[in-house]
């Protein structure tokens, strides 16, 4: 069911049987993966990754599904690969035969794609950290801020999607009683190790960060230190320049010929004078 759309909305409401607040539930529009227990069945909702056209996959699509053990109902805002390729497999004979093993097809099916979207991430981390090695830029930091920002939205959801599986290994009820409860167990120590590849990676990122930004500091440092050097070195030819530069009486050289190559013999030997200071005093 797309609970955006109008006619599912009110079959759900209406026609569907369940209860209100399940209903309320399934069509809510913000919510967080959780599992809760009701009288006649289990209410879950999880998140899988949007891979619909011009959407980034850490939006990541909110699942509803309710499951009473005589039907399971899911609904979304937008398509899930995950659920599109269950209900292709069932239209041809070949899906899984009980609402049990649908339930645990879903749940596995948003794990594998959710490792996979991670696994982007790392392969990613990994190139940011060789393309530090070539050099640092400014447009590096913004892409390690997007992915570092990818990162926080994603775990937002990986870690209360792995306490609710977690949570759902260990309801004991018989309306759960084909539910291969190992199986979830797996998955929930499969999300545990991919909440930890997150942390990983965006620990890795912020180091990253780090060494850029030093990086960058030292290259604006180099260039203001050279600056600084130039400007020791020309300083005092400036006045030099300023005091021959004034129109009084009594000026050097003002009537030979040779005045201004003089001036200038007179700045050439300061300037090398104070070059040969400064790299004494190993300022560079």
């Amino acid at each position: 069911m797309n609970w955006d759309d109008a006619d599912d909305r009110a079959w759900l409401e209406t026609e569907s049987g369940v209860d209100e607040l399940v209903a309320d539930s399934l069509l809510a529009e913000d919510t967080r993966p959780r599992v809760v227990e009701h009288d006649n069945g289990l209410l879950l909702i999880l998140r899988g990754v949007n891979l619909n056209a011009g959407k980034r996959p850490e939006d990541m699509i909110s699942l509803r599904l309710w499951f009473d053990g005589e039907q399971l109902i899911s609904t979304s805002r937008y398509p899930l690969r995950t659920v599109d390729e269950l209900v292709r497999q069932l239209e041809e004979g070949t899906g899984p035969a009980t609402l049990a093993e649908l339930l645990m097809e879903l749940v596995e099916g948003l794990a594998e794609r959710t490792d996979e979207l991670i696994e982007s991430i790392e392969e990613e981390v990994d190139e940011l950290e060789a393309a530090l090695l070539d050099g640092a830029d400014r447009e590096l930091r913004d892409r390690i801020g997007q992915i570092r920002r990818t990162i926080i939205v994603i775990r937002r959801y990986l870690a209360p999607q792995r306490d609710a599986l977690a949570r759902l290994s260990t309801i004991n009820r018989p309306l759960l009683a084909d539910l291969d409860r190992g199986r979830i167990r797996e998955q929930a120590d499969a999300l545990t190790r991919l909440v930890e590849d997150l942390d990983m990676a965006r620990e890795r990122g912020g180091m990253i960060h780090e060494q850029l930004l030093t990086r960058l500091s030292d290259q604006l440092n180099t260039r203001m230190y050279l600056l600084s050097i130039v400007a020791a070195i020309f300083l005092p030819l400036g006045f030099i320049t300023g005091l021959f530069g004034i129109n009084v009486g009594g000026m050097p050289w003002v009537e030979t010929d040779m005045g201004f190559w003089w001036v200038m013999l007179l700045i050439l030997a300061i300037g090398a004078g104070l070059g040969v200071w400064l790299r004494g005093r190993r300022w560079f």
